[in-house]
């Protein structure tokens, strides 16, 4: 059985979207509520090139700030993470 996240997230970066205007768009200008504005915009993602051990290097730091972890702690967080989200999923 699969984990179930709390939502609505991006399923790009796995942020917590708290407000509308948080949500990604497409290029015709309609909302889309599976990522967020800094993940996707105007129908197509920010960093369309971004790997995924790219993406698990910027989570852990985001994820080690204020918390007295390792970079290998951050890093498997971010992956338990990542490995939910639609974007990352099958890669």
């Amino acid at each position: 059985m699969s984990e179930i996240l709390p939502g609505p997230v991006c399923h790009s970066c796995g942020m917590l979207i708290m407000k509308q205007d948080e949500f990604g768009s497409e290029a015709n200008h309609v909302m889309n509520t599976s990522y967020c504005k800094y993940c996707y915009w105007k129908g197509q993602f920010t960093e369309p090139d971004l790997t995924r051990e790219q993406m698990i290097e910027k989570l852990a730091e985001a994820m080690k700030l204020g918390k007295n972890i390792s970079d290998e702690e951050a890093k498997q967080m971010a992956w338990e993470r990542m490995r939910l989200l639609k974007r990352w999923k099958d890669k």
